[in-house]
C-alpha cells in the first residue's frame, strides 16, 4: 500500500472522530423549545448519517463498505437517541433513528458507484 493512501486513510479516520465528536456535540445540547421537529429535521439526520458512512468507507477501504461499517453507525445513532431523552429540551425519536438508518443505508449505491481505488486492492504504488 502506497504512502498516499495511508495517508488518506488516517486523514478519512481522523475527518470521521473529529465529525463524531461534533455531532456528539450538537446532538447532546440543550435546544430551546421554540425549536420544532419538521421533515428538514429527518433530512439532516440522513445527510449527516450519509456523510459518516462516507468517511467511514474512506478510513478502512480495504474492507469495504457493509453490515459492519453500518452496524456500528446504527448502535451511534441509537446511543445519541437514547442520551437525548436525559437532556433538556431534547426528546428520544425513533423517527429520528430510522432516518439515521436511512442514511447509512444510502451510502450502498452510492459506494458501488465511486470508482476503484487503487489504494482498496493494495497494489498501488505511492
Amino acid at each position: 500500500m502506497g504512502d498516499s493512501c495511508r495517508c488518506n486513510q488516517m486523514g478519512a479516520r481522523l475527518i470521521l472522530g473529529l465529525a463524531l465528536l461534533v455531532v456528539t456535540w450538537m446532538a447532546l445540547t440543550p435546544l430551546p423549545e421554540v425549536i420544532q421537529e419538521n421533515i428538514n429535521d429527518k433530512l439532516g439526520h440522513a445527510l449527516v448519517f450519509l456523510f459518516l458512512a462516507a468517511l467511514a468507507h474512506a478510513g478502512w477501504p480495504n474492507s469495504g463498505y457493509g453490515w459492519r461499517h453500518g452496524l456500528w453507525l446504527m448502535a451511534y445513532g441509537i446511543f445519541l437517541e437514547c442520551a437525548q431523552y436525559f437532556v433538556p429540551g431534547r426528546f428520544f425519536s425513533v423517527a429520528d433513528m430510522v432516518a439515521d438508518g436511512m442514511g447509512i443505508v444510502a451510502w450502498l449505491p452510492l459506494a458501488r458507484l465511486l470508482p476503484r481505488r487503487f489504494c482498496a486492492t493494495g497494489q498501488g504504488t505511492a
